[in-house]
């Protein structure tokens, strides 16, 4: 786990850029800076997912998997945690940074809180989602390991985890002939990514993502005592998981 002054170092950019939206800078841009392709220009519209504006058809049908009390886990503005609250559900939403969570709290979130998995510690949930690439925040195939032995403490009998990422086979397929990707010299997991974002004047440190293949999220979680189920793809190698503890 990273510490509260390395989470604002690197979420400190897109905290502040969701809460300029919320406040009414709709036009507010980030740039995410990675390791595997160009810098992409993004509005922060989609970040913060307003109220009026559909969500796409994969963040729809994981929402439609979600059972019973659930953890919107890296829940950002708020859009997926609203959504569950209007079908009934009780959800607690989790964000590291402080702005996400204000602009949940404002948007109609009743349970929003700061931090990562130790502000739910001795809880339990039927589901754990994971939405927008979530599972990244893992941020190494050892970290997924990792997490998925931290989230078995998390979830009632046969809750699942609810996750979306991309494929990069089919977005990268010349690099990934044989699953790798040369970085400082090392062979290293194509999917493992370095990230950093930056608002405004405000340039955050870089952070390790990960993109997981179907096959290697099957394979790490069945390891781990789930099952691994793909439920629905998109574009730019998309797809949506549901991992139910065995």
């Amino acid at each position: 786990m990273s510490t509260p002054a390395e989470q604002a170092a690197r979420w400190g950019p897109l905290g502040r850029a969701i809460l300029d939206y919320h406040r009414g800078a709709t036009d507010a841009q980030i740039v995410v800076h990675t390791s595997l392709w160009e810098d992409e220009v993004t509005p922060v519209e989609e970040f913060y997912r307003p109220d009026d504006r559909e969500l796409p058809e994969l963040e729809v049908r994981a929402i439609s998997l979600c059972r019973g009390r659930v953890l919107d886990f890296g829940a950002g503005a708020g859009r997926h945690a609203l959504e569950l609250q209007r079908r009934g559900h009780e959800v607690t939403a989790l964000d590291v940074a402080p702005e996400a969570v204000e602009v949940m709290r404002e948007r109609g979130v009743h349970d929003a809180r700061s931090g990562d998995l130790d502000a739910v510690a001795g809880e339990v949930f039927d589901t754990i989602l994971l939405l927008m690439h979530g599972i990244g925040l893992v941020g190494t195939l050892t970290g997924l390991r990792a997490f998925f032995k931290r989230a078995d403490l998390h979830l009632a009998d046969r809750g699942r985890i609810v996750c979306d990422s991309a494929d990069l086979s089919l977005v990268m397929p010349s690099q990934w002939e044989d699953h790798r990707y040369r970085r400082d010299g090392e062979a290293a997991y194509l999917g493992e990514v370095d990230f950093r974002l930056s608002y405004e004047e405000r340039e955050g440190i870089p952070y390790p993502w990960l993109f997981v293949d179907p096959e290697t999220l099957g394979q790490t979680a069945d390891s781990a005592g789930f099952g691994c189920q793909v439920v629905a793809r998109g574009a730019r190698g998309a797809f949506l998981a549901s991992l139910t503890r065995r």
